[in-house]
């Protein structure tokens, strides 16, 4: 069955308006406007406010004083708070999946599905496909934490994961000068500790890549009109 048919018509308009902002098909500070949302997606206003009620909470919709809807502004010291946790975070689960996997009875077959990802992703970069490099990123970091066993970090994470996926996406959409295939390096030399079942290269790689992220989130920022 299409995972669309089993959403709520308030949960694909969450979706939906989460998806554009993120995706930056609504800029930071752009307006919100009801009615338009409303003759855009053929809604009634009701499911409509309960999403945009979703995203104000999640913080990538802003009320202003006048009562009027925008996409949540972005700023440096947002992105350095936000990357400051992801760091820490993803830095150890890096760390806790490669313990767990080194000791499992399926460490090829586990890592034969790392490979298979960042082998997607280098084909993505090479072909000038931006939007795959940064989902088969997220889909190489879910994977670790799958294997993290750490629901606590990975659950921390997801609270802020809307928000640092904005900031992601900056260098990657908004900066001509973005080294396409860094990323697949930065992720394949994660791997490459992963292999060798050293967890403490595993983290550092991992940390080294959320901080060079970060500069290139804050170039990437200088494009936006903020």
């Amino acid at each position: 069955m299409d995972k669309t048919k089993r959403l709520s018509t308030t949960d694909y308009i969450y979706e939906q308006i989460k998806k554009d902002i993120i995706e930056f098909t609504y800029e930071p500070n752009g307006r919100l406007v009801e009615d338009s949302l409303a003759k855009k997606m053929e809604i009634s206003r009701t499911p409509l406010r309960q999403a945009l009620y979703r995203l104000e909470l999640e913080g990538l919709i802003v009320k202003k004083a006048n009562g009027r809807m925008a996409v949540a502004p972005m700023s440096m010291k947002e992105a350095k708070e936000l990357f400051m946790v992801r760091e820490v975070m993803e830095g150890l689960i890096a760390r806790e999946a490669t313990l767990n996997i080194a000791q499992s009875n399926d460490f090829d077959g586990i890592i034969n599905k790392f490979e298979d990802i960042t082998f997607l992703m280098r084909n993505s970069a090479e072909n000038e496909r931006k939007m795959d490099v940064v989902s088969y990123g997220s889909d190489f970091h879910s994977l670790l934490g799958e294997y993290s066993n750490n629901a606590t970090a990975v659950n921390l994470l997801e609270q802020i994961n809307n928000r640092v996926s904005r900031y992601r996406r900056l260098g990657v959409y908004k900066d001509p000068e973005y080294p396409r295939t860094l990323p697949v390096e930065e992720h394949e030399e994660v791997l490459k500790h992963m292999k060798a079942k050293s967890e403490h290269a595993a983290e550092a790689a991992m940390r080294a890549h959320i901080k060079r992220s970060l500069k290139n989130t804050i170039h990437g920022l200088s494009y936006l009109s903020l």
